[in-house]
């Protein structure tokens, strides 16, 4: 997003708040239903107030579940890690021939090695 985006989109968001805001600043007239007087906020006031409640709680809830996803991310990570450390582990006796036989091989060629030099 360019500046010049970025500066209108924000102008548009505070002429908004400020709309909001004056829009619930004025009394409006009540209702008498069954003789009881009604003066909650709704129509346009309500679905504003309805929006802007709205927008926080999808922003939270999407915050608060991309931490928890990227915590369960990494407790797989590490489960990974352990499971496949421990597989290494539990493979390591197989290893003790071919490390025998690489180390014999080593022993030889560094004493032919030295013979000849």
């Amino acid at each position: 997003m360019k500046t010049n985006q970025r500066n209108v989109l924000i102008a548009v968001a505070v002429v908004l708040a400020l709309l909001f805001g004056t829009y619930l600043s004025f009394d409006t007239s009540h209702v008498v239903i069954h003789g009881e007087e009604i003066g909650d906020i709704g129509g346009f006031a309500g679905f504003l107030l309805a929006c802007v409640i709205g927008f926080f709680a999808l922003f939270f809830a999407l915050s608060v579940t991309g931490l928890v996803l990227a915590g369960v991310g990494l407790i797989l990570v590490v489960v990974l890690g352990a499971v496949l450390g421990s597989f290494v582990l539990a493979l390591l006796p197989l290893a003790i021939p071919f490390l025998i036989l690489y180390g014999l091989y080593a022993l030889i060629t560094r004493n032919s090695r030295r013979n000849h030099a």
